[in-house]
C-alpha cells in the first residue's frame, strides 16, 4: 500500500485549500487548526491513500459532523450537562464496527472542508489508520442525504450518532437517507449543535463507485499556491486560474450586505455582492450552511452543485457565512467549476441539485428566473 505521510504544513494548506473549495461549509477553520496542532504535537501524523491502495474487500465508513445553528431554547437543553466523551467521533467508530464486528481499514471525509477534511485524518491517526486521498462530495452540502453514495446507491445505514455528553445511538436501518439525516439533525440540535456520526459502511469495491478522488491531495495544492502568493505579497487570482485551470471567474465586487438565521439546525441567509463596474451589477446568494444558490440581476445563475467559490480578493482566502467573513465593503471575487461527473447524472441532480432546495427558496423564487 502506497500511504502519503502529510507534514504538518500540508496539513495547514489542506485546510486553506480545502475552505475555498468547500463553498462556505465543512467545519471551522479554528477547530482544524486546533486538531492538527493537537496531533502533531503528540509526535503523530496524517497520511492519505488512494483506493487504488487497498484491496477491493477492505472496509471504510465516512465519518463527519452533522450539526448547525440552533435556538436559545435548543441551546438550554445541555446547558447543565458535562462533557464526558471528549472523543466522540472516535467513539462513534468504534461503536459502527463492534456493532458490524468488523474493522474499518481507512475513513473518508463526508465532504471537502476544513475541519470535516481534517476529522477523518486525525481518527485515523489516533486509530492507527490512514485517510481516503478524496470525499464523498467533491465541495460541502448541507445535508449527510447529499451525498455520492445515496447517487450510487450505498445505504447510509448501519450508522452511529454520539454527543459530548455520552448519548450514543445506532441506527440500524431507515427508510431512505433523507429519514437519516432527519434522525441525525435531531440529534444535533438536542446536542448542543453538532454531534459525530460514521455511516455508510462500504467495501473498497462499493467507494469506488461514490468517492470523488484525489481532492485532498488538490486542497494540499490549492492551498500551497495561496500561501506561496501571500508571502510574495502578489495577486492570488491568477493562481487561482493555474491551480483550477477548469474553473472560471464569474464576479467581482464589495460586499454589500449580509444576513444570518440559526434555525432547525442549520445557519441559512443571504448575501448580496454589488460590482465595482460603472454598470451596476449585483449577485444574490443564498446558503444553508454552504453557498446553494445565487441570482445575477435577479436571474438565477449559478447553483448546486457547482462548485462556488467566494475568496478575498487581496489574499486569495476562503470566504464562510459562519463567521465574520463578509463584512460590508469587502473585496470578493468569485469562481465557479463544473460538478464532479456524477452530480451531473439525472440521479445526481435530484440529490443535489437546484430542485432538492424547492421548499427552502421558495421565498426567493419570485425574484429568479428558475424553471
Amino acid at each position: 500500500m502506497v500511504i502519503k505521510e502529510i507534514s504538518k504544513q500540508e496539513a495547514y494548506d489542506l485546510v486553506t485549500g480545502a475552505k475555498i473549495l468547500a463553498c462556505g461549509g465543512g467545519g471551522s477553520e479554528k477547530n482544524a487548526i486546533r486538531n492538527i496542532n493537537q496531533i502533531y504535537e503528540k509526535g503523530d501524523y496524517f497520511s492519505i491513500a488512494d483506493l487504488s491502495d487497498f484491496k477491493e474487500e477492505d472496509h471504510i465508513c465516512i465519518i463527519g459532523m452533522v450539526g448547525g445553528g440552533i435556538t436559545t431554547e435548543e441551546k438550554k437543553i445541555v446547558e447543565n450537562l458535562s462533557v464526558v466523551q471528549k472523543k466522540p467521533m472516535m467513539e462513534a467508530v468504534k461503536q459502527l464496527e463492534n456493532f458490524l464486528d468488523i474493522n474499518f481499514s481507512a475513513f473518508v471525509a463526508t465532504e471537502l472542508g476544513p475541519n470535516n477534511s481534517i476529522i477523518p485524518l486525525m481518527v485515523a491517526a489516533q486509530m492507527g489508520k490512514t485517510g481516503i486521498n478524496g470525499d464523498c462530495c467533491g465541495r460541502s452540502k448541507p445535508k449527510i442525504s447529499i451525498s455520492t453514495t445515496r447517487v450510487a446507491g450505498i445505504p447510509i445505514t448501519p450508522f452511529s450518532i454520539v454527543n459530548h455528553y455520552g448519548d450514543v445511538q445506532i441506527v440500524k436501518k431507515t427508510v431512505n437517507d433523507i429519514r437519516g439525516e432527519i434522525i441525525a439533525r435531531e440529534a444535533s440540535k438536542i446536542s448542543g449543535g453538532s454531534v459525530s456520526v460514521a455511516r455508510c459502511p462500504m467495501t473498497i469495491k462499493q467507494a469506488q463507485t461514490a468517492v470523488i478522488p484525489n481532492t485532498f491531495s488538490l486542497a494540499i495544492q490549492v492551498g500551497q499556491k495561496i500561501r506561496e502568493v501571500n508571502e510574495k505579497g502578489d495577486s492570488p487570482l491568477d493562481v487561482i486560474k493555474e491551480v483550477l485551470p477548469d474553473s472560471r471567474l464569474v464576479f467581482s465586487g464589495k460586499v454589500k450586505d449580509f444576513s444570518r438565521i440559526e434555525k432547525s439546525g442549520f445557519t441559512s441567509g443571504e448575501i448580496i455582492l454589488e460590482s465595482t463596474e460603472k454598470t451596476k451589477q449585483h449577485l444574490k446568494i443564498w446558503y444553508q450552511n454552504e453557498y446553494l444558490l445565487s441570482w445575477l440581476n435577479d436571474k438565477h445563475y449559478i447553483t448546486c452543485p457547482d462548485g462556488f467559490y467566494i475568496i478575498d480578493s487581496q489574499t486569495g482566502f476562503g470566504l464562510t457565512p459562519w463567521e465574520e467573513d463578509f463584512n460590508e465593503g469587502r473585496e470578493i471575487t468569485v469562481f465557479t467549476r463544473d460538478a464532479p461527473e456524477i452530480w451531473q447524472s439525472k440521479q445526481g441532480l435530484e440529490v443535489f441539485g437546484p430542485k432538492a432546495f424547492d421548499k427552502n427558496w421558495s421565498d426567493y423564487r419570485k425574484s429568479s428566473s428558475f424553471d
